[in-house]
């Protein structure tokens, strides 16, 4: 018997509820004490096509998700045709009967439940079979029922005592046939867990938006585009409770340029977009670096070009994020890898962009930001805000000058209606009073006084460090979300006969410091990466003068699982 070790998924039909079931699910297991990862895999349509949604639950921190099934819900045919083969040896797949029969296959069991009919008997709608069907899995799993029904009354208050009423006896009706058909025949079970560490789920746009609140961020502007949208969405939710403006605006432009606006007066601010909404920001990004204003953009990367693909997952855009608007002026770059990281480095984006004065950039991917995990309370004790040289009006000088040269590039700073604090604050270059220019010799000072911004960064940044066992046969050298995967394919690397580490690198501007020194450690450094052209690898080139021939790429749209970087690896090696 197989105790609180489950891969389970839920496929259907777009628009049929897929969701409901995969995230009743991924909750039970949380009540339960379990730790998961979830993933959904969605097209692009309100309707149609076929949807899934994967939860991956064990006691232990689970860091990715995996396309190996223990237990599948079928709420369509095509699900069955398209994943009947992936479900493990003692695995098994609900179904309905009247809508597929799967062939047999050993080691496989089958579990016909009449969803659709259960779910007109009960609730008079078909679409009610994805209830029955959470219903079904908890007591196939030998799980109570009791945490669900919980779950209805909250999910559906809001509708009546009647549709709650409804949907609870659809659950049950799908409970019970399970437990008196089949209950002696699975061997997967899920139980609850004593002592462990209090979590809550969370993805990571939601990680970002807690990570922004306790920050101080008062000001939200964002055009929704997908994977980014959640965070207009999360940060709307909290609007009143902590006091913040969010702005659901026209477009992207007038999203950056707000964002500009709010913290050029002193408000701490953030928008969010995808790749082709970053598009359309960049000339104000430059605004933002050449005025000197702390913004802070959380660009979710979806792949491209164009619309590409709106809801997969890539990693695709780190050029274009590394080189947005025109001409050199300083920026920061960061990556999250986990939803933790999404937290921290959205709190510390604000204190950065406050205390260098410049546009800072969360470089994440769907595969992350709309992927949930098991959250553990942040620690937060030691987090402190950080507004740089925002000086207050006692502190202004006579005869201010906003862009006054600075030994490590960073000037004083002043807001709209301090007293002794105005300046000129345009698009054009300019003087260290804020007035045009085009001599020579103060467009240089200019320049070399922003740009030593990065040098003095650069000194403030973590250092890189390999994780893992030192001199192992080979290093995965990654950045943002394939960290998970990576992570788990070092395991299953060993069971291969090949001892693995990691080098994640979460500051891409300025580049992480440690890079070089780390790899020249390494014995063999293989690039994992969710892009055709390996960008991580040219910048590691660029940046740190080590050339990593070696890569495990991955293009489709679908995030990396750790069973393929193990097995891409295995491949390099022969």
């Amino acid at each position: 018997m197989k105790i609180n070790d489950i891969n389970f998924m839920v496929g259907g039909i777009a628009g049929e509820g897929v969701e409901v079931p995969g995230e009743f699910f991924a909750k039970l297991c949380i009540q339960a004490g379990l730790y998961i990862h979830t993933n959904g895999e969605f097209h692009s349509v309100i309707k149609g096509y076929n949807n899934i949604f994967q939860v991956r639950a064990k006691e232990e921190r689970v860091y990715s998700h995996s396309n190996n099934f223990d237990l599948v819900l079928a709420l369509d045919k095509e699900t069955v045709d398209k994943y009947f083969e992936d479900v493990t040896q003692g695995g098994g797949i609900i179904y309905d009967p009247d809508m597929a029969k799967p062939a047999e296959k050993k080691g496989v069991k089958l579990f016909p439940v009449p969803l659709r009919l259960i779910a007109k008997e009960k609730v008079g709608l078909d679409l009610a079979k994805n209830i029955v069907g959470i219903g079904a899995v908890a007591g196939l799993l030998d799980y109570p029922m009791q945490p669900i029904t919980d779950m209805l009354v909250k999910t559906f208050a809001r509708k009546g005592l009647d549709v709650v009423n409804k949907n609870i006896d659809a659950a049950q009706a799908g409970y019970n046939y399970v437990r008196e058909n089949f209950s002696k025949e699975f061997d997967y079970v899920i139980r609850q867990k004593k002592d462990t560490p209090k979590t809550m789920m969370v993805n990571g746009n939601e990680a970002i938006g807690m990570g922004a609140i306790k920050a101080g961020c008062k000001f939200v502007s964002e055009y929704p585009m997908t994977p980014s949208s959640s965070i207009l969405h999360f940060m709307a939710k909290y609007a009143q409770k902590y006091n913040m403006s969010v702005n659901h605006v026209e477009d992207e432009i007038s999203a950056i340029n707000m964002a500009i606006g709010a913290g050029y007066a002193g408000v701490r601010s953030m928008t969010a977009t995808s790749g082709g909404g970053f598009s359309l920001m960049t000339e104000a990004i430059g605004l933002a670096g050449m005025t000197e204003v702390p913004v802070v953009i959380a660009e979710v990367q979806r792949p491209g070009p164009s619309t590409g693909l709106p809801t997969r997952s890539g990693q695709g855009d780190l050029r274009q994020v590394l080189h947005a608007s025109q001409g050199d002026y300083p920026k920061i770059v960061m990556s999250p890898g986990t939803h933790e990281e999404a937290f921290y480095m959205a709190f510390h984006a604000f204190n950065l962009a406050e205390k260098y004065q410049c546009p800072v950039i969360i470089l994440s991917e769907k595969y992350l930001s709309e992927g949930r995990a098991s959250f553990e309370f942040p620690k937060t004790d030691q987090l402190r805000i950080d507004r740089g040289k925002l000086l207050k009006e006692s502190e202004i000088p006579a005869n201010f000058k906003r862009f006054a040269q600075s030994p490590d590039g960073v000037c004083a700073r002043t807001i709209p209606g301090q007293k002794g604090g105005a300046h000129t604050a345009s698009s054009y270059e300019h003087r260290e009073d804020g007035y045009f220019t085009e001599i020579v010799s103060e467009v240089v000072d200019m320049n070399n006084r922003r740009m030593q911004k990065m040098e003095t960064i650069s000194t403030k940044l973590p250092h890189a460090e390999v994780e893992g066992k030192a001199k192992a046969d080979v290093t995965l050298v990654c950045w943002g979300a394939t960290y998970g995967p990576a992570h788990e394919a070092i395991a299953l690397l060993k069971e291969k006969g090949v001892t693995a580490n990691l080098l994640h690198i979460k500051y891409l501007m300025p580049f992480q410091p440690g890079v070089r020194e780390a790899l020249e450690h390494c014995k063999h450094p293989v690039l994992i990466e969710g892009n055709f052209s390996a960008q991580l690898g040219g910048l590691i080139a660029e940046k740190a003068g080590v050339e990593i021939s070696d890569k495990v790429l991955d293009y489709s749209g679908r995030p990396f699982t750790p069973d393929v970087i193990a097995g891409g690896v295995i491949k390099l090696l022969k």
